[in-house]
């Protein structure tokens, strides 16, 4: 019985620890609660069938133990992330590494077997996770969520090495539950190996963070880019400007010309050949929002000189949980693609871009003409010698929203699709073009 409650103590504190690790949630608060009690439910349920068939036997100790991690570690990896498994397997494999770390210190302290439970057993349980939970949620939390949805690519090799230890540490765990005692030197080996465990995921998450300023370093060269099609937009648009006040009073004296002549047909014409000319220079306005109005001319002007039609939907509400700066990051990766597939193709090329809201969510659709052959690798475009990084950043700012991301390709035409977690907000007013 003492075993039991001991159990029922960890199955609390693993459904608090795995709804505080899910930095990607996959469902509301609710929802993921409502499974991790029906996964602590038949855990339990297991546990108790395994104590009263075996009591006594030491190897049902283990049993639970690897019952635990398969249980739990499985729901969060597949029901409860919305990351990547293998990216999500770091987490779990961290907060394994954790666990056993507990188990260690209140094997040593109370100099019990791992599944036994008394008093102090119970006591130390509950205030070693509280010890470690608390200031995971007030000073880790975020800075370890901004860094874990900046990680792009590698994290397969990184949660492997991350469960690889969590194997060592079970190892080293079941060694010592088969000593009779736990002398200085036994336990001061233990210590090592837990501080080497610390270094390794120091090491492993300052590589995550320094992976990650590597793609907001990409993100700002993008923003950069675009920003430079914009000014240079500009440019020639007051070279326009500066044009057409020079040439003004030549259209004047035409104008007088055929007025003096009496030929008002001639000069209707005239000006209305000259207001067509002038629309053409005057920059087009996409919605009222000015940074995704800006990234909208500068790769719209871009599409159109390289003999790529446009065609833009765009309306939606002041999505006020999205930045700017993610919006811009979006488009600009989209678009980027959508031109560079456009160009390699032969005859019509065409783009349509379409920016919706339904609701709480924000939708944007973009097709393009393609070429025949684009491969797919786990749902992903791949572009001959690697995924694009213009890929990578449309996934990791689409899972800053619990966003998701669907490409496809039929009878050459390649779409885009991004949907994102938004809040209602006040609507923009935008034009069609």
């Amino acid at each position: 019985m003492d075993a039991l409650i001991t159990n029922m103590i960890n199955n609390v504190f693993h459904i608090i620890w795995f709804l505080c690790i899910a930095l990607e949630p996959k469902h509301s608060a609710k929802r993921m609660l409502l499974i991790e009690i029906a996964a602590a439910a038949f855990y339990q349920i297991l546990v108790i069938l395994l104590f009263y068939y075996k009591a006594g036997e030491s190897w049902m100790y283990l049993a639970a133990y690897l019952l635990a991690v398969c249980i739990f570690g499985g729901i969060f990896i597949f029901f409860l992330s919305a990351s990547h498994p293998a990216k999500s397997l770091l987490l779990v494999s961290a907060y394994f590494c954790l666990w056993t770390f507990i188990y260690s210190v209140i094997s040593v302290v109370t100099e019990t077997y791992a599944g036994a439970g008394n008093a102090a057993v119970w006591t130390l349980r509950v205030v070693l996770n509280l010890a470690f939970l608390l200031p995971y949620l007030l000073f880790l939390r975020q800075r370890l969520m901004r860094i874990y949805r900046n990680m792009r690519s590698d994290y397969g090799a990184i949660s492997l090495l991350a469960f690889f230890m969590f194997f060592i540490l079970t190892m080293l765990l079941l060694y010592s539950e088969k000593r009779a005692s736990m002398n200085l030197q036994h336990v001061f080996i233990i210590a090592l190996i837990y501080i080497f465990m610390l270094i390794v995921y120091v090491v492993l998450f300052r590589f995550i963070m320094l992976s990650g300023y590597k793609a907001q370093v990409n993100e700002m060269q993008i923003h950069e880019k675009y920003l430079m099609e914009q000014i240079e937009s500009y440019k020639e648009m007051e070279q326009d400007a500066r044009q057409t006040r020079h040439d003004f009073r030549h259209h004047n004296l035409v104008v007088m010309e055929f007025v003096r002549n009496r030929d008002f047909d001639g000069a209707m014409k005239y000006l209305e050949e000259y207001e067509e000319k002038e629309e053409v220079k005057i920059k087009r306005s996409f919605c009222s929002n000015p940074a995704v109005d800006c990234v909208l001319a500068a790769y719209v002007r871009k599409a159109e000189q390289n003999g790529i039609r446009v065609k833009t939907e765009i309306r939606f509400w002041n999505a006020f949980r999205v930045s700017d700066f993610d919006l811009v990051s979006i488009l600009a990766n989209i678009l980027e693609n959508a031109i560079n597939g456009c160009i390699q193709v032969a005859g019509k090329r065409e783009i349509q871009i379409a920016i919706h809201q339904k609701s709480s969510k924000l939708i944007i659709l973009c097709s393009n003409t393609c070429s025949d052959g684009i491969l797919f690798k786990n749902g992903l475009p791949k572009s001959g010698k690697r995924e694009g990084v213009g890929v990578e950043s449309i996934l990791a700012t689409a899972a800053k929203y619990n966003g998701d991301v669907n490409f496809f390709a039929e009878e050459r035409v390649f779409t885009c699709q991004v949907m994102l977690h938004i809040m209602d907000g006040i609507a923009f007013s935008a034009k069609d073009s």
